[in-house]
């Protein structure tokens, strides 16, 4: 059963379109989700977006199951934060909304990736002001606590790149390259500045990555309550209600097993995941089964619209509109643009009170 990739640009249009459509008619299934997901993956392109057929970052977004991984395994660090970690048990939607959770992120970064340059900046702009509204304050230390504080963005983001790279290596493309490491995380300064992170703010090699990593292990990460509901949650998943939880709670207990030997071992130890042994290689084996199916445009279109319309949508957009002329350069700052805008934490036009609290502001990863 032929398919189309997202790098084989090189294979005429009119041959990918019409190679790429020919199980559309499987979206009907889905109803309103169906019709925007091809919607969105029928929509006039200006550009390759940001990224480009010859970026390490389409071929790592391009089986959702292998992003979802580095997503899973993500989530176990994102509340390692002992002070964000009191912001997502405040927060996040994914106790009782977890496929909505799962959709807006994958929704976020397939439009980062895949989109062109106006839909990647259009989700990070719509993240950004999502994230602006969760904001409070830590019960144990009465500090001030922002979601798009830089700190916060560059904890949850950086700490979660070595997940998402394994994520790649276990599922994806296990013959990738040191060089395709190097490139990989260039490209993921990239998303971050999208979604709020001005320009020299991060690390963007292994090495230098790896170290911030070890120097977050020692320094900031401590295990908490919220961290332990969030564990408890994702390695016991409740059965009720019966729709969703009954079809996709089994789905997420092998996908969350799998995703535990993506973890350092200083996580897996500090969050008691280290005596899983036998569930994890029984998750690995299922979800490298599921990647490949994903790979059948049957299978596509049946699950991964689910999942999220707009991340079909972009993914597909890709294979049927865009060209071999290469990536848009990143000339402006969108991350910092948007911190100094109303929403952000730079603006320069916040009150006096707000100005001098910023200091005691504390980061929360979302």
């Amino acid at each position: 059963m032929k398919t189309v990739r997202l790098q084989d640009v090189a294979m005429p249009k009119a041959e990918r379109q019409r190679t790429d459509r020919r199980y559309d008619f499987l979206l009907k299934l889905h109803g309103k989700s169906g019709k925007k997901a091809l919607a969105i993956a029928e929509a006039p392109r200006i550009d390759n977006g940001y990224f480009g057929p010859e970026s390490i970052s389409w071929k790592v977004y391009e089986n959702v199951m292998v992003a979802g991984m580095g997503a899973l395994s993500g989530l176990f660090i994102s509340v390692l934060d002992p002070d964000g970690a009191y912001g997502v048990g405040h927060h996040t939607t994914y106790y009782y909304d977890t496929i909505g959770r799962i959709r807006r992120s994958l929704h976020f970064f397939a439009g980062a990736v895949a989109g062109d340059t106006a839909s990647a900046d259009k989700v990070g702009v719509d993240l950004f002001r999502k994230h602006s509204h969760i904001n409070g304050e830590v019960p144990a230390t009465g500090e001030l606590f922002q979601a798009n504080h830089i700190e916060t963005l560059k904890f949850t983001y950086v700490v979660g790149w070595p997940h998402l790279w394994r994520a790649y290596k276990a599922f994806g493309d296990p013959n990738a390259t040191d060089e395709d490491e190097r490139q990989f995380y260039r490209e993921q300064v990239k998303v971050c500045q999208l979604m709020g992170m001005p320009t020299g703010e991060l690390p963007d090699t292994p090495e230098d990555v790896e170290a911030w990593v070890r120097r977050a292990e020692q320094e900031l990460m401590a295990f908490t309550r919220p961290a332990q509901e969030l564990t408890d949650f994702m390695t016991h998943p409740p059965m009720t209600p019966l729709y969703p939880n009954l079809v996709i709670g089994p789905l997420m207990r092998v996908a969350i097993w799998a995703a535990i030997p993506l973890l350092t071992p200083y996580v897996r130890q500090i969050c008691g995941l280290d005596g899983y042994r036998l569930r994890p290689r029984l998750g690995s084996l299922l979800v490298k089964a599921t990647v490949k199916a994903l790979e059948n445009p049957i299978f596509d279109r049946l699950f991964i619209p689910y999942f999220g319309p707009e991340t079909w949508g972009y993914l597909h957009n890709v294979i049927r509109h865009a060209d071999s002329s290469g990536f848009v350069e990143m000339e402006h700052d969108p991350g910092l643009a948007l911190q100094q805008g109303k929403r952000g934490t730079m603006c320069p036009f916040a009150p006096a009170d707000a100005a001098d609290s910023a200091s005691a502001v504390v980061g929360v990863g979302i």
